[in-house]
C-alpha cells in the first residue's frame, strides 16, 4: 500500500509547511489512533520541543480514566512534558444549554487557549485528517452552508496545526499497525446517535478513489473561496466609512450596500460572521426609518439616517462607566477613554482648539461619564437651562451618538462641558476669574 506516511522527507515537509523547526509544540493526544500516530511521528523529529495536553471529559466513566493513564503512562516513559484536564462536561452542556460535543469542544479549545498563552508554546498540533475534513463537508453541506463551510478543517489556523489532515483513516491505521504504535479505542465513535458519527460509519466502507475525489474537490473550493474571499474585502472596504476595535465599531454607508449585485451574497459574506443569518431582514433594513435595529448573540445594527453602525451588545454598557477625577496635577490622564488635558493658566501659544471655565468654581472629584436621563445643563450664552435630552435632539444625534459624547462633571454634580459640543454657562470665563483652566481634547 503506498502511503505518505513514510515518506523519508515527510518530517523536513512538516518542518517547511508548519514552521515548527526549533518551535515549542504541544500535541493534543486524546489516546486515540490519530493523536497517537501524530505524537509518534513528530517525536521523530529531533529540532522541536514537544508537549502533550490531554483532555479527560468523563463522558466515559471509568475508559475516560483508563486514556488518562495510558497518555500520562506514555508520556513519563518517554520523557516528555504533559498537562491533564479534567472536565465535568455534563454539569457545563447543562449550564450552558449546549450539545455534549459542542461543550467539549468548547472545554477543550479554551483550555487549548490558555496553554497556549501560559507556556509561550508557537502551536497546539491536533489530529484531525482527510476523513474529519470529509465529515465536515457532509455535515455543513446537510446542514446548508457556502463555499466556506465545504471546506472542511483547516490544515493550519492561526496557533492550531493539523500536520495528518492530508491523510487518511486508513493510511494512518495501516501505519500505526506496521509502525506497532499503541493506542486507546474509543466506543463512542462506534455509536450513531450522533450525526459526525453516523457519517463517518458510512464514508468508513467507500474506496480510496471516493477519498481522491472529494479531497480534489475540497482544494478546487479552496482556490475559488481565496478569490471569493479577496473580492468580498475589497466589497468590505468600498462600503466602509469608519471601523474601530476598541470599542468595536463599524460605520457603513447604505447607499453603497443597495448598489451590490448579487445582495443576497454579499450580505451574508458581510454580515454572517457578526450572527446576522437572516437575509431578508437585512434588506428590510436597508430601508428602514433611522433608529431601527437588528440584534444578533453578540452584535447589533442600528439604522441612523443613511448609515448602519454594528457594534457590541454590550457597546452601551462600557459606555455607561463613570470615570473619576481626583486631581489635575498632571497634565494628562491616562485611565480615561478620551485624550483630555487640563492646563492651568494656559499659555497663548499653546490654546488652539482649546475650551476655557473659571477653575474657582470646579469642586473635586470630578467625573467623566456619557448622558443618562434627567441631564441637563446650561448652555453657554444662552439664558436658562435645557435638558440634554432637548439638545441632543436639535443636534439630530442618534442613541449611538449620545453615547459616544462624554461630560464632564463637577464635583457637586452640575455638568461642567458636553465635550466636543458646549461648555455650561455657569462655569465660564468672567472678569472676576483669577484662575483659568484649559479643557483641550
Amino acid at each position: 500500500m503506498e502511503n505518505k506516511l513514510y515518506d523519508p522527507f515527510f518530517s523536513e515537509k512538516l518542518i517547511r509547511e508548519f514552521s515548527i523547526e526549533n518551535k515549542n509544540v504541544c500535541v493534543a493526544v486524546s489516546g486515540g489512533l490519530d493523536s497517537m500516530v501524530l505524537l509518534n511521528l513528530l517525536l521523530h523529529i529531533s529540532n522541536i520541543t514537544l508537549s502533550v495536553a490531554h483532555c479527560n471529559f468523563s463522558l466515559r466513566d471509568k475508559e475516560s480514566n483508563e486514556d488518562e493513564n495510558f497518555v500520562r503512562n506514555f508520556c513519563m516513559k518517554k520523557n516528555i512534558s504533559y498537562h491533564i484536564k479534567r472536565f465535568n462536561t455534563f454539569d457545563f452542556s447543562k449550564k450552558k444549554k449546549l450539545s455534549i460535543q459542542m461543550s467539549a469542544r468548547k472545554l477543550r479549545y479554551d483550555w487549548f487557549e490558555e496553554l497556549l498563552e501560559k507556556n509561550s508554546y508557537e502551536y497546539i498540533a491536533l489530529g484531525h485528517h482527510l476523513n474529519d475534513s470529509i465529515e465536515t463537508f457532509f455535515i455543513n453541506m446537510m446542514r446548508g452552508t457556502g463555499i466556506k463551510g465545504l471546506l472542511g478543517i483547516p490544515r493550519k489556523n492561526k496557533k492550531f496545526i493539523r500536520p495528518l489532515s492530508g491523510f487518511t483513516k486508513k493510511e494512518i491505521l495501516h501505519y500505526a499497525k506496521i509502525k506497532n504504535i499503541k493506542w486507546r479505542l474509543d466506543s463512542s465513535n462506534q455509536e450513531d446517535k450522533y450525526l459526525r458519527n453516523k457519517i463517518r460509519l458510512i464514508t468508513s466502507t467507500f474506496s480510496n478513489s471516493f477519498y481522491k475525489g472529494i479531497k480534489k474537490s475540497m482544494e478546487y473550493l479552496y482556490k475559488e473561496n481565496f478569490f471569493i474571499e479577496i473580492e468580498v474585502e475589497k466589497v468590505h472596504k468600498e462600503i466602509t466609512v469608519e471601523k474601530k476595535s476598541n470599542p468595536f465599531l463599524w460605520k457603513i454607508e447604505c447607499k453603497k450596500i443597495k448598489k451590490l449585485q448579487p445582495l443576497s451574497f454579499y450580505l451574508f459574506k458581510l454580515f454572517f460572521p457578526y450572527g446576522f443569518y437572516n437575509i431578508e431582514n437585512l434588506k428590510d433594513l436597508i430601508h428602514a426609518q433611522s433608529g431601527k435595529q437588528l440584534i444578533s448573540k453578540k452584535y447589533r445594527i442600528i439604522k441612523n439616517r443613511n448609515y448602519w453602525i454594528l457594534i457590541e451588545n454590550n457597546f452601551f454598557e462600557k459606555k455607561n462607566k463613570v470615570y473619576i477625577i481626583q486631581d489635575i496635577k498632571f497634565e494628562k490622564i491616562d485611565h480615561l477613554p478620551i485624550d483630555i488635558q487640563f492646563i492651568i493658566n494656559p499659555k497663548k501659544e499653546n490654546t488652539r482648539n482649546m475650551s476655557f471655565i473659571d477653575f474657582d468654581k470646579i469642586r473635586f472629584p470630578l467625573q467623566l461619564r456619557t448622558w443618562k436621563k434627567g441631564d441637563f445643563f446650561f448652555p453657554l450664552n444662552m439664558k436658562g437651562k435645557k435638558k440634554l435630552s432637548k439638545y441632543y435632539k436639535e443636534k439630530k444625534f442618534s442613541i449611538l451618538e449620545k453615547k459616544q459624547i462624554w461630560l464632564l462633571i463637577n464635583g457637586n454634580g452640575n455638568i461642567i462641558f458636553v465635550i466636543g459640543n458646549r461648555l455650561d454657562d455657569r462655569f465660564k470665563i468672567t472678569k472676576k476669574t483669577k484662575k483659568i483652566l484649559g479643557i483641550k481634547i
